[in-house]
């Protein structure tokens, strides 16, 4: 990675400098105890000293140290190359307000085997070396880079009357004949374009397709999250991503596959078979703060993760129809997270199986003794519908492809209990719940409403309506970011089109600050005051548009859309999803508005895709623009290749 760079402030010893830093392992740097700028997540005055072995006479070489360790507890080395044309200082401070070109290199870089911290060093000089003398094939390298990605993803066309440039008003405020006063317009329609484009490109930023480590809550911006992984990664962004970008949602589930070691190691430590992922997972699947002794017993206990990544793997499946890719990496993930929910599970009786002491997604449940306790909870619904999920989907995979499956899987998910009040027509969260008393106590987030979505485990419409009008007002304000974009495709998928605006405007505007919509998730993350970026809030934002108002969605057939007629996001003339894949390599365009749908591809592409609505009726994707009109089709309609 090569920044241009240009000094914003001088060091403290006024020393111009260019910047190589070597980190081992990338980005981990778990230290609540630096002091960082007010969320830059930047180390302070750390001092450098230099190395005179390694220095050149065009190029000294300064060596620091920062106070804090990575996930296998090493010392974190950081890299100093100035070029200078007097003597060197022995001692360099650097500010924390410094633009710079770095080049990064870690133990990542060298496989598994133990690496000597000089030798990480020194690869990193030399990626230094080589950046400075092809600055301009590597800046024009990225702009093509950036172009490429950009033919992907998701246009917002403004109603007539919110253009997205409004002409400012200028007024004469104190009546002495002169302008005095300007005064810009909101345009809620480019608020919105800029948001989408701002969310797809810190997701865009955070994630490669050859970078295999996943992406943390905080992304690259700082020490939130402390870099680990989240099941965020799994059902926020990475289908945010999927439907344009597979091979990156791919390199995603990668890092889970990856992951299959330390998760074993897991799970053996519990007494549990398979895979127990954790739930805050540094870049090789080892906990962080989970279960280590340092993490608290929540950490330990909230095991949804496991089944959410198998929903995943479902997720990526079902849009990508790869089967080598399923044989190969999502049956070995399949398999040990079914061994775990078949050792974790307790027969409770002759006609169901419980899953006991866990702590469900509504984290806020240990916030009231009452609720949780110390110990967790039985049968969270989420828990339990994730673990279903999960040993249905392995004995299929492993029939399909004549693997040996344990019948007992199968026999399990039919007897995992699902609280449900039959009376209400609605889920219960878990074993005796109570809905907390409103306005004090709240659910953070639903845990229900996943049932509906990204799941569709369970449900009906009388029951989403049920669930949704039961748990969406008690749903924390706080965290806007992870349940807005939920509640918005919820609502839409009632017909609830001012209740879906309003939580889509909650996840636009609740965590959204500056003219770069930068995501601000405040007072959320332990000891580092609060996340620069929330890369979450990103992927629920861009899911809330394309899952919601375009209706996007995978299932076991083919790529569908299933929007509500009519229904676009506020200020909006039309939504365009550019360049959606289908079974991960057959791109086209798909274009929503007011009264119709329309469908084009390149000529590439001509009459290989194909659409059909749900009465059977029939269309092909050309190079020539289709636009069906909404009186004369019946939702879904399914996009796949022509038979």
């Amino acid at each position: 990675m090569v920044v241009e760079f240009s000094p914003v402030t001088s060091t403290s010893k006024f020393v111009t400098f260019s910047y190589s830093s070597t980190f081992d392992p990338l980005n981990q740097t778990h230290n609540p105890e630096t002091k960082c700028t007010g969320g830059g997540g930047v180390e302070i005055d750390v001092e450098f000293t230099l190395n005179s072995n390694l220095s050149t006479s065009s190029m000294y070489v300064y060596e620091g140290v920062l106070l804090s360790r990575d996930d296998r507890d090493r010392l974190i080395y950081v890299t100093i190359c100035t070029q200078q044309s007097k003597e060197p200082n022995q001692t360099l401070t650097i500010s924390s307000r410094v633009q710079f070109i770095s080049t990064l290199a870690s133990s990542i870089d060298f496989g598994p085997s133990p690496i000597d911290q000089m030798t990480v060093t020194l690869e990193a000089i030399n990626r230094f070396d080589e950046a400075l003398t092809k600055k301009n094939d590597l800046f024009n390298e990225h702009v093509q880079a950036w172009k490429n990605l950009w033919r992907s993803g998701i246009d917002i066309q403004p109603m007539d009357d919110q253009p997205f440039v409004i002409p400012k008003i200028v007024l004469d405020t104190d009546n002495n004949g002169e302008n005095d006063t300007v005064i810009t317009i909101f345009s809620r329609s480019l608020d919105i374009a800029q948001h989408v484009n701002s969310s797809m490109y810190y997701l865009l930023s955070s994630s490669r397709d050859d970078w295999p480590y996943g992406i943390s809550p905080g992304g690259l911006a700082s020490q939130s999250y402390s870099g680990l992984m989240f099941f965020d990664m799994d059902w926020y962004m990475m289908p945010a991503l999927l439907p344009f970008y597979p091979s990156r949602a791919e390199s995603l589930l990668r890092y889970r596959y990856n992951s299959l070691d330390a998760s074993n190691n897991i799970a053996l430590r519990f007494g549990y078979n398979g895979s127990m992922f954790a739930w805050t997972a540094a870049y090789l699947g080892r906990a962080e703060g989970c279960c280590d002794g340092k993490g608290g017993w929540e950490l330990c206990i909230e095991q949804h993760i496991t089944g959410d990544v198998a929903v995943a793997v479902q997720m990526y499946y079902y849009a990508t129809k790869d089967d080598i890719w399923l044989e190969n990496i999502g049956w070995p993930l399949l398999r040990d997270i079914a061994k775990f929910w078949s050792s974790r599970v307790t027969k409770t009786n002759n006609v169901t199986y419980s899953i006991e002491k866990v702590m469900p997604v509504d984290e806020w449940c240990d916030n009231d003794q009452t609720k949780c306790g110390d110990i967790g909870i039985d049968n969270a619904i989420q828990t339990n519908a994730v673990a279903i999920v999960s040993l249905q989907l392995a004995k299929q995979v492993g029939d399909m492809f004549g693997f040996r499956v344990d019948p007992e899987w199968e026999i399990i998910a039919k007897k995992i209990k699902i609280n449900f009040n039959s009376t209400t027509q609605t889920h219960i969260q878990w074993d005796n719940a109570v809905l907390p008393p409103a306005p004090s106590h709240y659910v953070c987030p639903e845990d229900v409403l996943y049932l509906t979505y990204p799941m569709n485990f369970n449900v009906t419409p009388a029951i989403i309506r049920n669930d949704a009008e039961t748990f969406i007002p008690i749903t924390c304000q706080e965290n806007a970011g992870m349940t807005a974009p939920i509640h918005a495709i919820v609502w839409l998928m009632l017909n609830e089109t001012l209740k879906a605006e309003g939580e889509f405007n909650r996840s636009l505007q609740a965590c959204t600050y500056g003219e770069f919509h930068v995501d601000i998730h405040a007072n959320i993350i332990g000891g580092h005051g609060f996340n620069t970026h929330f890369l979450t809030g990103d992927g629920g934002f861009i899911q809330s548009v394309m899952m919601g108002y375009a209706g996007l969605r995978y299932d076991d057939k083919s790529l569908l859309f299933n929007p509500l007629a009519g229904s676009l996001t506020p200020a909006t003339k039309s939504i365009r999803l550019r360049n959606v894949h289908v079974r991960g390599a057959y791109p086209f365009d798909f274009t929503i508005n007011q009264n119709s749908a329309q469908f084009i591809c390149s000529d590439v592409y001509d009459n290989m895709l194909c659409i059909t609505d749900n009465h059977n009726i029939h269309w092909n994707i050309t190079s020539n623009q289709l636009t069906l009109y909404f009186q004369d089709i019946h939702f879904p309609l399914r996009v796949d290749l022509c038979i």
